[in-house]
């Protein structure tokens, strides 16, 4: 019997990114109704049939600001060998981590359970997926040549892995150049074979942490870009000026004053939670991203925009590399970079020169 699309590309997350073993537990948190749902079901039957061990879960959609239902998160502390978030918004934050936080066997602190069996204990591998239109995306982004996608991102990881500073151009009117000087890229990859590993379903992505503190310049983003529980397409523009790392005006359309709101809403639950580090992260640039997915396009659907292939998107809030707590991380769009490491070249108008 042929498999319908939806299934294949269940099948190709769980045998081909995860490299599924039989008996392996896989923890599947999502929200009621929706084609997030319909993926999840199907990455639950493409689990069983693989031989695997699949239980979903199901909680109210929950923004990044939110806390996380107890029993979801007991269920996460369980370690599962796989867990994966496909929900209508984030899977929500967890009151332990973010008030007194976990601490890993390397000795370092997390905020959040789920991150911390992932890069502390490294007892896990887990996505974060989902998002409205989340079916049709799976069927185009998640059936492709995975051999060679990781090629060519591993040639972008080790440029930037040597880089001490990158400039971004674009049409638009970015221009910001920022220290990654220690910093090491992170391979969005589809290679999830193995505990400790995270990323995102449609994978394809090259992305890293920012030195803080050490960006300056503007940022114009003309395509997607994350607000609370949505992405949307901007209706101007949006102009962000960043000094020493922190984002100090935001200007443009109505997209500019909702992206204001969101970060002064982090900063606020930061305030009242008693947590100045998070309070302030809210305004650092946490993140420099790379397309990489030939199958990806522009969407209203970030999952699927920040993997198309001649974009690069920053986010404004925490970062990756566990050096900026923040309580928010608000991914945005630039079309058509130019960029440059150090002296070199590696981009122009969208295209890799690699």
């Amino acid at each position: 019997m042929k498999m319908s699309k939806l299934s294949e590309a269940a099948n190709a997350a769980m045998k081909e990114v995860f490299g599924l073993r039989e008996g392996e537990e896989v923890l599947i948190i999502t929200n009621p109704g929706g084609d997030w749902f319909e993926v999840s079901r199907a990455l639950y039957d493409a689990t069983k049939e693989l031989g695997g061990k699949p239980v979903i879960i199901v909680q109210d959609k929950r923004a990044r600001t939110e806390f996380t239902e107890r029993l979801v998160l007991e269920a996460i502390r369980a370690k599962p060998d796989i867990t994966i978030s496909c929900g209508e918004a984030h899977y929500g934050s967890d009151p332990y981590g973010v008030n007194i936080g976990y601490v890993a066997r390397d000795g370092k602190k997390h905020d959040n359970a789920f991150r911390m069996l992932i890069y502390g204990d490294r007892r896990m591998r887990g996505v974060l997926t989902g998002r409205p239109g989340i079916k049709d995306i799976f069927e185009r982004c998640m059936n492709i040549d995975y051999v060679a996608m990781r090629e060519r991102i591993k040639v972008l990881s080790d440029v930037l892995d040597k880089g001490d500073e990158i400039r971004v151009t674009s049409p638009g009117g970015t221009d910001v150049t920022f220290s990654i000087k220690g910093r090491k890229a992170h391979a969005d990859d589809g290679d999830l074979r193995h505990a400790g590993l995270f990323g995102n379903l449609p994978c394809g992505e090259v992305f890293l942490s920012p030195v803080v503190g050490k960006c300056n310049g503007i940022m114009v983003f003309d395509s997607t870009i994350t607000l609370d529980n949505a992405s949307v397409m901007p209706d101007k523009p949006v102009q962000v000026t960043v000094l020493d790392g922190f984002v100090t005006e935001v200007q443009g359309g109505e997209t500019a004053k909702a992206l204001l709101n969101v970060i002064k809403k982090g900063e606020q639950m930061a305030r009242e939670r008693g947590l100045k580090e998070h309070e302030k992260n809210a305004r650092h640039i946490g993140e420099l991203g790379i397309g990489m997915n030939p199958m990806a396009g522009p969407s209203t659907n970030l999952l699927e925009a920040e993997k198309a292939m001649k974009t690069i998107h920053f986010a404004i809030g925490e970062n990756f590399d566990h050096d900026a707590p923040a309580l928010i991380h608000q991914d945005c769009l630039i079309l058509r970079p130019s960029m440059w490491v150090d002296d070199k070249q590696i981009m122009k108008n969208g295209d890799l020169l690699l």
